[in-house]
């Protein structure tokens, strides 16, 4: 979309009308002020035009019909997990609420263009019959371009579309939710809500960040400021970046499908300010382009309820909102036909079916779960010294009959377990039902053994010279030292261990006593360039002649070193103390030349004996020797 509004937009006419459409944007959001729900839905007629992607005419009406369907669960606030927005909201954007548009949108059935094999009744779906982002000849539409993208792109769009014959263009990997005719919808973008981005955008919503950086919005008051996209699926973080929680579940992110389920408010106001204004041509379309406008309003709220541990007691409840009554239900995969509300369900998957008077259909897939077992760890007691006195004890809050196992093989009828020793342990439970539930926890080995390490990073790179210092108080000796599972390790009656001449690493230390008292404590060792001086033979190379003739030979002055140096400062001085060269770039060698004290510029010093003055500190920046070093002598230039 960036790319498209930057070449628009330096195209004056482009321009031009561009204003004029968000002038009469602004215009009616001025005059429609705080919108409360919709009174008459906005229907769009929409037609998708497959280019070279080989999917059958079958298979394409079946993605186009899933885009559909996803974009009008998305646009209305319908779409099942808008359930996560109404969870989060409360506390990380208490001031924010979501939107549900007047728009919807049809696959067009009827009074279909000229030139195109479509007959009365056929879906608004071509083959081949198109190319590029544009086609004059289907003004009045809301056109898919789908083809392939390449280069990551999944889709884009115009900000701000014109009903003319433009469009949405979208890769096949992205669009609707069907996987078939060898095409295959890619998660993460497998929801269809790459289209709903890209709607956004033709409806003239912008990405929340707008330009980049914190100076630069959307233009739309409850979206926070944003500099840069989010990505993935942040599943429930509160991320800020400027000065307000990010809303990364807006359409308008760059998040996983997963993790996109609403528009704002204020986006949903710009959205339908927008269709009023700018898309009549497309509005007025649909009264002869959609065969489904009866059904249009016609929704069902599910509720489910899902089947407890004590088990056989799930429910569903349907409640129809809009459409035309009587209703018929029925719940394929236990319950049949019924009055819209069935109990005593099992954990499974089943299909709500609602068709109302007008035999507009609603279809949803719904799944319920066995609650696990309401359980609680209650106590929980240590062994000492490796003597098996270990305690763990489970109750449950359930009216049925549990068993308990601690290995899955043997199970007992309480949640009192003794006799153990130091570990990770997982307390199993189950019921007849097949309810299930477990609680983990570790006891530990507990002694009066108290163990102190310490350690001395490594002062070079090249040189294995880290040290661990492992002291041990209270310990019964004789005293085993180990260190990475006894990879390096020690007998002895002394309470304390050195492990010396070791490399940078993760190391497990563990201390073990002759009354089987354990400790384990793990150790980084890294880098410590403070001690480079003392303890690694660091060295730096001068050397003591050049030759600057353009031989391509010896022809510069530097240094080299078998270390990283910092707060390097070579200074060249002649034979009077004049300074003829100085650098703190490591790279930047003397050539040679002078620093203009002869005439204007530089110029290129006699064959001489120079002073040279190094200074520099062993290590990286934020890791370096303590000790400034300093190396000094002379060079003979050559000529």
């Amino acid at each position: 979309m960036d790319s498209v509004r930057a070449h628009m937009m330096g195209i004056p006419q482009a321009w031009e009308s561009h204003q004029l459409r968000m002038n009469a944007m602004r215009d009616v959001l001025q005059e429609q002020g705080d919108r409360s729900d919709c009174d008459n839905v906005l229907l769009i007629p929409v037609a998708a035009h497959f280019q070279n992607t080989g999917i059958p005419l079958d298979c394409a009406i079946d993605m186009a019909l899933s885009q559909v369907d996803a974009m009008n669960a998305d646009f209305a606030a319908t779409n099942v997990d808008i359930t996560e927005w109404e969870n989060l909201q409360p506390g990380l954007w208490p001031g924010i609420s979501n939107g549900e548009s007047c728009i919807q949108f049809c696959l067009a059935t009827l009074n279909h263009p000229a030139g195109f094999g479509l007959a009365e009744g056929d879906y608004a779906v071509t083959l081949d019959q198109t190319t590029g982002d544009f086609d004059g000849a289907w003004s009045g539409y809301l056109n898919f371009f789908v083809r392939s993208l390449g280069g990551g792109i999944l889709g884009y769009s115009p900000l701000g579309g014109q009903g003319n014959g433009d469009g949405v263009t979208v890769d096949p990997a992205y669009f609707g939710t069907v996987s078939c005719g060898g095409n295959t919808v890619s998660a993460p973008y497998h929801l269809g809500r790459t289209m709903t981005h890209e709607v956004g955008h033709y409806m003239s919503l912008d990405h929340p960040w707008g330009g980049g950086g914190c100076a630069s919005t959307d233009g739309i008051a409850d979206t926070p400021v944003t500099d840069n996209p989010q990505s993935g699926c942040p599943s429930g973080q509160s991320i800020v970046n400027c000065t307000e929680p990010i809303l990364w579940p807006t359409y308008m992110e760059y998040c996983d499908d997963a993790c996109l389920f609403m528009f704002s408010a204020g986006q949903v106001a710009q959205i339908d300010a927008y269709a009023t204004a700018n898309l009549q041509g497309m509005l007025t379309n649909s009264a002869t382009a959609c065969q489904e406008a009866a059904c249009l309003g016609f929704n069902v709220n599910v509720a489910v309820s899902h089947e407890t541990c004590t088990g056989d007691n799930g429910s569903v409840v349907a409640n129809p909102l809009g459409g035309t009554g009587p209703y018929a239900f029925s719940l394929q995969g236990g319950g049949g036909a019924g009055d819209g509300s069935w109990t005593g369900l099992d954990a499974g998957d089943y299909t709500v079916t609602v068709e109302d008077a007008n035999e507009c259909p609603f279809l949803l897939d719904v799944t319920l779960v066995r609650e696990e077992a309401n359980l609680e760890l209650v106590g929980a007691s240590n062994e000492y010294c490796s003597d098996a006195s270990g305690r763990i004890e489970v109750v449950d809050y359930e009216p049925s009959v549990l068993e308990y196992s601690l290995d899955g093989v043997t199970w007992q009828p309480t949640g009192v377990f003794e006799g153990l020793s130091g570990g990770d342990y997982v307390v199993e439970v189950r019921n007849d039902n097949g309810c299930t539930g477990s609680v983990a926890l570790a006891l530990e080995n507990v002694s009066d053994l108290v163990v102190q390490v310490s350690s001395v990073g490594v002062s070079c790179d090249w040189v294995d010279n880290g040290q661990i210092v492992v002291k041990a108080y209270g310990a019964a000796p004789p005293v085993t030292y180990l260190l990475n599972d006894g990879q390096t390790f020690s007998v002895s009656e002394s309470s304390t261990q050195t492990f010396t001449m070791l490399p940078t690493g993760t190391y497990d230390v563990q201390v073990l006593d002759a009354e089987g008292c354990a400790s384990e404590r793990e150790v980084e060792l890294g880098l410590d360039y403070s001690l480079a001086a003392d303890n690694c033979p660091c060295m730096v190379y001068v050397p003591n002649a050049f030759t600057p003739d353009r031989d391509g030979r010896n022809e510069a002055f530097g240094f080299e070193a078998n270390c990283p140096l910092t707060a390097i400062h070579l200074e060249v001085f002649d034979r009077w103390g004049r300074l003829v060269f100085e650098t703190r770039d490591a790279d930047k060698k003397w050539n040679g030349s002078g620093m203009g004290q002869v005439g204007e510029g530089e110029y290129y010093v006699p064959t001489d004996v120079y002073m040279y003055r190094l200074a520099y500190r062993w290590g990286v920046d934020g890791n370096q020797g303590i000790e400034p070093q300093l190396e000094t002598g002379t060079v003979r230039v050559i000529r």
